[in-house]
Order: structure tokens, then C-alpha cells, then sequence
């Protein structure tokens, strides 16, 4: 036997077929849940920057975000991970052939100089390095995100071995240690020349200490 709701739908398809269309409006799609992520990092962001790493709790973010503390732990389930999520949403560096290592290495530090070293980012960042010494939860997320954002020095100066600029044998780990250390040093914990003709300094006395060619010569 079939139901009333059968016979109205046999008697009214169009009627049928518009409410289906109506129901499949009213539900809410992908546009809405990318501004509710954008909010929930951009809040994210702003307690990063003015509140720091130990005070931001969900509870501010959820608030800030006008979004429910469920929908921030349905997509990150700790507070690490929303932070690392904020962090992943700054532009990465691109490994552009300049046609030698130090023009490399300056394009490089030209395009981190403009993402880190301007707000929020050069307030954000000192915080997470700080603190992942001591939290081994932020540690576990932190870490793995560093180690991408290594990738393009290495790109760079495994092009110079195959350059033949730097020897084979040069050790690139230890090479982008002392590369990245030295940059970050600069940009967040003294009061070191971050100009291009001071870095461009630095890095030849690195280079040198690799055993390029005299990259000022």
C-alpha cells in the first residue's frame, strides 16, 4: 500500500522535485566551512600575536571566532595542532635558480625576510621556538613543519654541487643548520644587520667555511 507522501509526490513530481532542490540549498556547503576555518585561524593569529603562545586557550579562540569549541576539535584536537595549522598558512619560500649559491641564498632570505620578519609572523615565531624547547606536544607538530620549510635550501645547495660551487662531499644537513641558524638568529634574537649587503656578508663567510670558490671574487 502506498503512503500519502507516495500518492503527493506521484500526483506533484515538480512539487516533489522543487522541495528537493530547496532542502539541498538550505544545507550548508564548503563556502561556509572554509570562513568558519579562515575566522578560527585568523583568531588563531590575532592571540598568537598579542596574548603569546601560553595564554591562548580554545575557549578565547572560539570566542573570538564566534564558532563552537566542537567545530575547532572536530578539525584540530589540540591546541598544537591549531597552532601549527595557523603557521602552515604562511607562504612558503620558492627555490628559484638565480644562477649561482650566494644570488640563491639572497632570494631566499629576501622572500623569508618578508614573510618572518613582519607582523604577525615576527611576533608569532620567537614564541613557537620558545616554547617547543619545552613542550614536547608542540614539539611533535612544530618539528616536521621546520623540516619542510628546510627544503628549499637544500634545493639550492645541492644546485650548487651540481654547479660545482660547493664540493660533493659537502655535508647539506649541517650546511642548512648553519644557514638557517645564522638567519634566524639575526631576524629574532639580536640586533644583527638584516640589510642585503649585511647578509650578503654572512653568507659568503659561510659559504667560504663550506668550501665554495671565493663567492665574492
Amino acid at each position: 500500500m502506498r503512503s500519502s507522501a507516495d500518492r503527493t509526490m506521484k500526483r506533484h513530481p515538480a512539487a516533489s522535485q522543487s522541495g528537493d532542490r530547496s532542502r539541498s540549498a538550505a544545507r550548508p556547503g564548503r563556502p561556509r566551512s572554509k570562513r568558519s576555518e579562515d575566522a578560527i585561524i585568523n583568531a588563531t593569529t590575532k592571540l598568537l600575536t598579542h596574548e603569546g603562545y601560553a595564554r591562548l586557550t580554545l575557549s578565547k579562540v572560539a570566542a573570538q571566532a564566534r564558532a563552537s569549541k566542537s567545530t575547532i576539535y572536530r578539525r584540530w584536537p589540540t591546541k598544537e595542532h591549531l597552532v601549527i595549522e595557523a603557521f602552515n598558512r604562511w607562504p612558503p619560500v620558492v627555490p628559484r635558480d638565480r644562477g649561482d649559491l650566494l644570488s640563491d641564498l639572497l632570494d631566499l632570505y629576501r622572500q623569508g625576510l618578508r614573510i618572518l620578519h613582519r607582523p604577525p609572523s615576527n611576533a608569532i615565531m620567537p614564541t613557537l621556538i620558545a616554547e617547543r624547547a619545552r613542550n614536547p606536544a608542540l614539539a611533535a607538530v612544530f618539528d616536521p613543519v621546520m623540516e619542510r620549510r628546510r627544503e628549499p635550501v637544500r634545493v639550492v645547495l645541492n644546485r650548487a654541487i651540481q654547479r660545482r660551487e660547493l664540493p660533493p662531499e659537502t655535508d647539506i644537513e649541517l650546511a642548512v643548520d648553519a644557514l638557517m641558524g645564522a638567519s634566524y638568529l639575526r631576524m629574532y634574537f639580536v640586533s644583527g644587520d638584516l640589510s642585503i649587503k649585511g647578509m650578503r656578508k654572512m653568507f659568503a663567510m659561510l659559504m667560504r667555511g663550506f668550501g665554495a670558490r671565493d663567492p665574492l671574487s
